[in-house]
């Protein structure tokens, strides 16, 4: 009997010291970034026609179209939007009182075979504001994996460093894990990706995207992907 108390103290005391050695590790956040210059955009223009007749506004509608087709923008490019107001009947006063007309379009533009010079050439007393609502790159599914894997590569470099610093060694992942991309303000139109004070570990250049940019003007800002990983490694 005694015998076996003795051998149930023992493996209770090896499951013990086993539970109390933790596995030492290191953890560590990877970051990385790229900006892309898009090649999809979507622009809102308004048009306005304060005090017109319909004769007026035909034919300065007329006009805009015209200008589009000077740039060869494509007629498929473009469309008319059509909105609900929830307060109908004080703008519908409005406009009685103030004889004032609002037509609202999008246009695609494809940066790959048009470019914005068309923007220089309509005539600014009927275009109440213009607007990127939408901005995307064909191969922004591509990029992002690029970004990720810079970061994920990131980590792993940082966390080779700080041990080397100390004189252990790195050994393997333990954990990896996706940080949440950063909240996009959407009420900044003209910079999509908010203002992110961050230093990334690494910066990745986008490869040549062929964007038509006669006149050298650019209207449209970069799309900034980043991405951070954390990462728990062993340390051997």
């Amino acid at each position: 009997m005694k015998t076996f108390l003795i051998i149930i103290i023992l493996f209770l005391g090896c499951k013990l010291y086993a539970q109390d050695k933790k596995q030492a590790f290191i953890e560590v956040i990877g970051s990385a970034e790229m900006s892309v210059v898009p090649n999809d955009v979507e622009l809102e223009i308004v048009l306005n026609f304060p005090g017109s007749s319909k004769s007026s506004e035909e034919e300065m509608e007329k006009k805009f179209f015209d200008v589009l087709e000077k740039h060869n923008i494509p007629k498929m490019a473009v469309s008319f939007v059509s909105v609900s107001n929830p307060y109908y009947w004080y703008y519908w006063w409005w406009e009685y009182r103030h004889h004032y007309n609002t037509k609202t379009y999008k246009i695609r533009i494809d940066c790959t075979k048009y470019d914005f010079s068309f923007i220089k050439d309509l005539n600014p007393e009927y275009i109440q504001s213009i607007r990127i609502t939408q901005s995307s790159h064909s191969k922004i599914t591509e990029y992002r994996r690029q970004v990720k894997v810079e970061a994920m590569i990131a980590a792993k470099e940082k966390a080779s460093v700080l041990l080397e610093s100390i004189g252990q060694k790195l050994g393997g992942a333990l954990e990896i894990i996706e940080m949440p991309e950063p909240i996009v303000n959407s009420n900044i139109w003209y910079n999509p990706y908010g203002n992110q004070n961050y230093t990334s570990n690494s910066i990745i250049s986008q490869p040549s995207s062929g964007i038509n940019s006669q006149g050298g003007e650019s209207y449209v800002p970069s799309i900034k992907l980043r991405f951070e990983i954390k990462a728990r490694f062993e340390i051997l």
